[in-house]
């Protein structure tokens, strides 16, 4: 059901994408009727590229970033506009997931290939969590102001590839249908409040000033200066017709686009003072139950909040002892780390030293071409410090990556957010993954928990590749393992246990965190965005426990490149999911390993006594 509404978000640095099919008008229900004489596996890979092809065909946006050459999975839109936000589309759309899935349950998983029983296992733990959303249609903010649709919109606009001139033209329709787009918005605002669910005042107010910002006219705009960028370098285009769609795109970005974000904050400043919702999801009607599901959907994880509340503690202290131990086997330690710096510090020097350095641990990624630029400055106020914008499947040579320099700190910083970001994180991922034949439908589903999680686990790991202290490196890595446990802990504490400014201050005074200004800024962007923090903090721990898990059930042949090998080679899923192709890709290689062993004894007496 968050797909809607989520799409928009996928895309940048989450993960979003979608295969062949026919129009939407010629799908009718889409429902497939299986007969004993059916092959199984043609009807599952008929299901679900033609469910692919359907969902791209309704949503040009995320399919332009998706797939680069749509037409080759015989996509066809069935209109150039932004998809229908409506309460009434919702259910059309939740119906249409109901079709799919008995559909699906039609086809006998046993009958499958393995990869196939994958994709099968995936599309049924997604959907069926979707479904488990339909009773909660008021509760999503796609207002929040850290990953809300009138700031993501305007990374997706600015970052959108000009490959041909249906690219350009369906980015002007969109463009043209901002104002629409906008209006639904802000309908859905209206029933929100009158629901008693909408957002507070303070999170409220922080995407109307960004609305009132980014409304301003200015010949530098960065929907004007990024246009003229791309359209610059198409070199498919007469200069005519460069000039015709440079004034088409100051038409539209003045007269529609602008006026609809102006418009959409006077429409929201009607909303402020019509609700006394703390912010805290607990406090509405059903809101655990919510949170609940939120929490499942971001970590990837069936444990309760209650439940992660004492993992994410419990592994709090372990680190924290094991930062003691250092710190009592080296004295001078502190101020080592005092002292450590990144001797680099420009960001693509930082790309190369990593992908020369994590060579030993990881498997070897395709040739790739990577261009980092800095955010744009109109979108500081609302964008990550840094995010990789996701490569179509079809066209992964080259990726793009966004970072603040502001926002760094340090060069250490910097690298540790290029690994993240790039090699062996997000950019990697995306790649390797890709090119394990990795199914287009596949791109439908949004395993945030192994998305962040992944890239949050080889930022750690990144420490030991960035030419410091061997002691400091493992120190400042569990130092901010621990930082982000506080945030994790912190997204529960408010948003199942109902926690105000004064018990986080408490909080985070046992940890040397007392700056009211901190604690209030930390508390309004954990309310801006429920569940935001598990999906990094939990999804590592969960990869760091697979990590720990298998060495110890398979320690005569785990290696780290295996481990690795899997996971990627896998792709985004729930951890269980993952957790079972781990375990049959061991098993595998223990069997061989034991066959290659038992034959080494059968030969080996002879020359043994020999000796």
């Amino acid at each position: 059901m968050r797909r809607r509404f989520g799409c928009l978000l996928l895309i940048v640095s989450i993960t979003i994408s979608f295969f062949s099919g026919c129009k939407s008008e010629d799908l009718g229900s889409g429902t497939l009727h299986p007969t004993a004489e059916d092959d199984d596996s043609l009807l599952f890979e008929e299901l679900t590229d033609t469910w692919f092809a359907r969902r791209m065909s309704e949503d040009p946006l995320s399919c332009h970033f998706t797939v680069a050459h749509p037409e080759t999975y015989g996509i066809s839109f069935t209109s150039e506009t932004f998809t229908d936000l409506t309460y009434e589309q919702e259910q059309a759309e939740l119906t249409s997931i109901h079709r799919f899935l008995k559909d699906l349950k039609k086809i006998s998983k046993e009958d499958l290939s393995h990869r196939q029983q994958l994709v099968y296992d995936l599309l049924l733990d997604y959907y069926d969590l979707q479904m488990e959303f339909a009773d909660y249609y008021y509760y999503q903010d796609p207002l929040s102001p850290t990953d809300g649709i009138p700031g993501s919109l305007p990374v997706l606009l600015s970052s959108f590839a000009f490959r041909d001139t249906s690219d350009i033209e369906l980015y002007l329709n969109l463009l043209n249908d901002i104002d629409i787009y906008f209006g639904q918005l802000y309908a859905f605002a209206q029933e929100k409040t009158a629901q008693g669910l909408m957002t507070n005042d303070t999170t409220l107010q922080q995407t109307i000033t960004f609305c009132q910002s980014f409304s301003q006219a200015s010949p530098d705009h960065l929907l004007l200066a990024s246009f003229q960028e791309r359209i610059t370098s198409c070199d498919f285009l007469t200069e005519q017709e460069k000039q015709k769609y440079l004034s088409q795109n100051s038409n539209l970005v003045n007269d529609v686009v602008l006026p609809s974000y102006l418009s959409l904050a006077d429409n929201l400043m009607s909303i402020l003072g019509k609700n006394d919702n703390s912010g805290c999801l607990c406090h509405l009607p059903d809101g655990y139950r919510y949170y609940a599901l939120l929490v499942r959907q971001s970590t990837g994880t069936d444990r309760s909040p209650f439940l992660l509340f004492q993992d994410i503690a419990n592994q709090r202290q372990e680190d924290l002892k094991a930062m003691a131990s250092y710190f009592r086997t080296n004295p001078a330690l502190a101020s080592v780390i005092q002292q450590t710096r990144c001797p680099l510090s420009e960001p693509t020097d930082m790309m190369e030293v990593l992908q020369d350095a994590m060579e030993k641990d990881y498997p070897t990624c395709p040739e790739l071409s990577v261009t980092i630029r800095q955010v744009p400055e109109q979108l500081a106020s609302c964008s990550a410090p840094a995010y990789y914008l996701i490569a179509p499947i079809d066209d992964y040579q080259q990726h793009d990556i966004f970072f603040q320099p502001k926002s760094s700190g340090s060069t250490l910083s910097l690298f540790t957010t290029m690994a993240h970001e790039g090699f062996p994180g997000h950019l990697y991922q995306t790649a390797m993954s890709y090119s394990y034949d990795y199914e287009p439908v596949r791109s439908l589903l949004s395993y945030p928990g192994y998305v962040e999680g992944w890239a949050t686990y080889v930022e750690f790991d990144s420490y030991r590749y960035a030419g410091i202290d061997d002691d400091a490196a493992a120190v400042l890595s569990l130092n901010q393992r621990v930082v982000l446990s506080l945030y994790a802990s912190a997204d529960i504490g408010i948003h199942y246990y109902g926690w105000d400014t004064g018990t986080l201050a408490d909080f985070l005074s046992e940890y040397g965190i007392s700056d009211e200004q901190v604690i209030e800024e930390i508390y309004q962007l954990i309310l801006a965005s429920p569940a935001n923090y598990l999906k990094y903090y939990v999804g590592q721990m969960n990869f760091s426990s697979l990590l720990e898990e298998c060495r110890t059930s398979y320690p005569d042949c785990f290696t780290k490149m295996d481990f690795h090998k899997c996971i990627l080679q896998t792709g985004p899923a729930s951890f269980a999911i993952l957790k079972q192709e781990l375990f049959d890709y061991f098993d595998a290689l223990d069997a061989l390993q034991s066959q290659s062993s038992m034959h080494i004894t059968v030969t080996m007496p002879d020359r043994c006594l020999a000796c």
